[in-house]
């Protein structure tokens, strides 16, 4: 039984020196990677199972457009502006999409869509006003903090009203010589503004 304790015992330090890897070795590095995985899974199953459920169901409205935004870090602060930052970019597209379709609106009222000179000055201004729309004009509808290890996740739902968006093409396109100028203009700026008055009232 002596014999028998002492071959355990000593095979037991065996496997524990083989489960033992040098810091800085290719073993250790493997092990690091695989650690730092499975935290990353971890977390993001955390970001899933606990997300609010307004940001699970985003809203949805004729006259805003909603975009919610995670953001993680260990500081708090960080966190927050990450989940602002990812909630813009992911409202930069749609608003990129409303500018546009309002623009090819304007185009086909005008009936000026395969002028060249008019397409790329709208083009020009699509672009314009999608950077300023872009820069202002959005507020916070809800936010929430939460606490996953020694990590902070934060969620926040951002609102941008859709008439804004259209008042500032509609602005860009006034003070545009070639595009405030071609025949029936008059006519489609008015629908434009009409269109943005709807949105305004939510009628």
């Amino acid at each position: 039984q002596i014999v028998g304790k002492a071959i355990l015992v000593s095979g037991a330090f065996a496997l524990a020196a083989c489960q033992t890897v040098e810091p800085g070795s290719p073993e250790a590095t493997a092990i690091a990677i695989k650690e730092a995985k499975e935290e990353t899974v971890t977390t993001n199953q955390q970001i899933v199972s606990d997300m609010p459920d307004w940001c699970l169901n985003i809203p949805t409205s004729n006259f805003a457009l909603y975009r919610c935004g995670i953001g993680e870090s260990s500081n708090l602060n960080m966190a927050r502006n990450r989940a602002t930052l990812d909630a813009k970019r992911g409202l930069a597209d749609s608003i990129d999409s409303q500018i546009s379709s309002r623009m090819e609106d304007f185009l086909d009222a005008t009936g000026t869509g395969d002028n060249e000179q008019v397409r790329q000055r709208s083009e020009i201004v699509t672009k314009n006003v999608t950077s300023e729309a872009k820069l202002v004009g959005y507020k916070e509808i809800s936010a929430e903090s939460q606490s996953v290890g020694n990590k902070f996740i934060h969620y926040v739902l951002i609102e941008y009203p859709i008439g804004q968006a259209n008042q500032v093409l509609l602005n860009q396109i006034k003070e545009d010589e070639i595009l405030s100028t071609t025949e029936a203009a008059d006519a489609a700026m008015a629908e434009l503004e009409a269109e943005i008055e709807r949105k305004r009232s939510g009628s």
